[in-house]
Formats: C-alpha cells, sequence, structure tokens
C-alpha cells in the first residue's frame, strides 16, 4: 500500500493524466491547432445534439509563486473530472503547452504565464475545435476557472449554434489579478472587455464559497454583457461541482 501512494505522489501530472483517462476508458490523441499541438481525450457515452468540448484550468503556471513552472499540467484537472462524471459523450480539449508539450515549438512559458489567454493561445483552440467539430455541429463549450475565460474568448469567435457554460470562471483577469496581487496578464486578452456574441447562448456557475475566482468576477460580466448566472452558495472553486456535476450539466441541456 505504502508503495502505490509513493508511486502515485512521485508520478507527473501528465503520468496521473494518462492514468486518469485509463480509469475512465478515456480514448487518447493529438489535435494539432494553429501553431499548437493539443493533448485530446474523448469519452464515449450517452449521444447528445451538442458536441461537449471541456476546456480546463490554468494548472500550474508558477511554483511557490515565484518561479515558472516546466510544465503547467494541471495535477488535479477538474474539467477532465466533470467531463467523466457526465454520462455523455464529450471531448476533453488540453491547452497548448500542456500535457507533454512545453518543450515543443513554438511553446514557451509566456503561453501559460502571461499570454495563457493570449491571442496565439485562443486562436489555436479555435483551430482544434474546428477539426473536432465536423459539419458545424452545435457546440456546448464548457471552461473550468481558466478555462472559463478561454471557452469565453473562444466562443465569441466561433460560427454556428454555440452554447457558453463556463464553472468558476475568470471573467475579468484585470480584477482577478489586482485581488491576488499577481502580476498583470499583458499579453492575454480579457474576457469581460472581448465578450461573445448575442448569438451565443451564455449560462456562468459560481459558488459563492470561491475565494480564488469570487463571484463578483462573473456577476460584472453578466451585469456587462449579458447572460444566465446561476448560484451554488455551499460551493467553492473546486467543491462540490464534480459530485454534483451529472445533476448540473442536466439542468443546462
Amino acid at each position: 500500500m505504502l508503495a502505490v501512494v509513493l508511486t502515485a505522489a512521485c508520478s507527473s501530472p501528465l503520468e496521473r493524466a494518462r492514468q486518469f483517462a485509463n480509469d475512465h476508458k478515456l480514448s487518447s490523441e493529438v489535435v494539432r491547432g494553429l501553431p499548437f499541438q493539443h493533448q485530446v481525450f474523448r469519452k464515449q457515452g450517452r449521444p447528445s445534439e451538442r458536441l461537449h468540448i471541456y476546456l480546463d484550468g490554468d494548472g500550474s503556471p508558477w511554483l511557490q509563486g515565484q518561479f515558472i513552472a516546466n510544465d503547467p499540467t494541471p495535477r488535479r484537472p477538474l474539467a477532465l473530472q466533470l467531463m467523466a462524471a457526465a454520462p455523455y459523450s464529450a471531448i476533453y480539449l488540453g491547452r497548448p503547452c500542456y500535457f507533454g508539450f512545453a518543450d515543443t515549438p513554438p511553446c514557451a512559458p509566456r503561453y501559460w504565464t502571461s499570454a495563457r489567454y493570449g491571442e496565439e493561445v485562443v486562436n489555436s483552440l479555435i483551430s482544434a475545435i474546428t477539426q473536432l467539430r465536423q459539419d458545424q455541429r452545435p457546440l456546448l463549450l464548457i471552461g473550468y476557472s481558466g478555462g472559463g475565460a478561454l471557452a469565453t474568448l473562444v466562443a465569441g469567435r466561433l460560427a454556428g449554434d454555440i452554447q457558453l457554460v463556463t464553472v468558476a470562471g475568470n471573467l475579468d483577469i484585470a480584477a482577478w489579478t489586482t485581488l491576488h496581487g499577481y502580476l498583470p496578464l499583458s499579453d492575454s486578452l480579457n474576457p469581460i472587455a472581448e465578450a461573445a456574441t448575442n448569438t451565443v447562448r451564455q449560462q456562468h456557475l459560481i459558488g459563492l464559497r470561491d475565494r480564488n475566482t469570487p463571484p463578483e468576477l462573473a456577476s460584472a460580466y453578466v451585469k456587462q454583457h449579458g447572460g444566465t448566472l446561476r448560484e451554488f452558495p455551499d460551493f467553492d472553486h473546486v467543491c462540490c461541482w464534480r459530485e454534483n456535476w451529472p445533476d448540473i450539466l442536466d439542468s443546462l441541456l
């Protein structure tokens, strides 16, 4: 038992993600966007009218708050857990330079630090989604935390029938960096200044106990750009999205 625990503790975020995918019978592939490569995990489940695509949070761009990480891959990829918990067929789209691609050109630390929501990142995600989404199939784009920022930025640039759902989303990165005393994300786009078009159906889910992306960020976005705001009084940034996700998702469809 001790050996198993120690092995799990020493494994890399990439290895843990692959093990999670294997345990939940998710298939794995790589999709090339423009200009980045993206790790993709697919789940086969109940069919849905919409193609469900999940984008995850920022992972670990910094170590101890001051050293740039060599690998930003999330240690606990909550969006991947949400997808696995849901009964529907879905796709998890990895962010540029995550999941083993940090050393692959054109990756550089700026793409998981100051430019994590930058133009190149957004465009590469759009390129990957376009390949995954055949014949402009209706799309449900689900973004958690920083993935919510990217999902919002991406949704406004996609054509067709788009439904956007953010979970504990970072929808005002300027307010967020100021709140936490972080360096400004100077090379990134700010969702609150780059709103999705009016044709995108938007639903933003917030936990009232969230101290990472507090409710004010999403409520300010919704007040300015519209959409539906749903509050969960007992939820924080991590708890209790995964445990309740199947019921939450059904209420959104």
